[in-house]
């Protein structure tokens, strides 16, 4: 049951960028099963409106995504506890500022959550929802350098495709001594990208926050010390939403009729 559950939601990986459409059959083709098989997951997902036909057996994301997404948005733990200290910070820093909220997405990185300050020129990559490379951008590298080893091994293996070479390893450990990551150039050419990790009250890895500036603006040391104490403080938010969790009395069965 559960390897059919996880191929009915892989459909949902196909679409991309790339791809945004899919017939059944190309989409059995990409996942190596029988026409007759996509087509009952397909099925399935339709029902949910998590995708639509829109023109000759071509499929689409559709609005179950959107009411998901807004979900998410909403009620997610650590986009709540850090959206409000996320606009504080960038008030604080000002100038031309990009604020990011990053996590984990398989073998990649996915922006949560993202506020702006000023205008900062060209495109930032890291765009809400856009999946990036695990050792590229200091949001990024942040979250190599602070998973387990046990995870990294995971991600180095041939299943998982990332190459770790000395250089890389070199970076990751100094990162996580040092406790930020500092890039320029590695994913916007003219960008400066400066991040932290951020963690849960057991010590495991949540996530990253960043900031994403010109390369030719100065005060990073600044911008660091505003990022380390915006952490802190989404730290503090997520530990106390947790002790009153610990704490809250269960709730009370539902009285049946009769």
């Amino acid at each position: 049951m559960a390897a059919t559950a996880d191929r009915v939601l892989g459909v949902l990986d196909l679409f991309s960028d790339d791809k945004s459409e899919w017939t059944v059959e190309d989409a059995a083709v990409a996942m190596g099963l029988p026409v007759s098989t996509t087509y009952r997951y397909f099925r399935s997902l339709a029902n949910s409106e998590l995708i639509v036909a829109y023109a000759a057996g071509r499929y689409v994301l559709g609005p179950g995504i959107i009411q998901l997404d807004r979900q998410l948005r909403l009620h997610d733990p650590f986009i709540t506890a850090a959206r409000p200290e996320m606009v504080r910070l960038a008030n604080e820093v000002g100038g031309d500022t990009v604020v990011l909220l990053a996590r984990l997405y398989h073998n990649k990185v996915i922006c949560v959550h993202q506020e702006e300050v000023g205008h900062l020129k060209g495109d930032v990559s890291y765009q809400r929802g856009r999946p990036m490379p695990l050792d590229k951008g200091a949001a990024s590298k942040v979250l190599l350098a602070n998973i387990s080893a046990k995870a990294t091994r995971r991600l180095a293996s041939p299943e998982g495709g990332l190459d770790i070479d000395g250089e890389l390893r070199t970076s990751l450990r100094q990162i996580r001594q040092q406790g930020f990551a500092v890039t320029e150039g590695e994913i916007d050419p003219g960008k400066r990208g400066i991040a932290v990790p951020v963690f849960r009250p057991d010590q495991t890895l949540e996530g990253s926050l960043s900031l994403v500036v010109e390369a030719s603006r100065t005060g990073s040391s600044d911008l660091i010390a505003a990022l380390i104490n915006t952490r802190k403080a989404i730290e503090a938010t997520l530990a106390i939403r947790v002790s009153v969790l610990a704490v809250a009395p269960d709730r009370e069965p539902v009285a049946e009729d009769g």
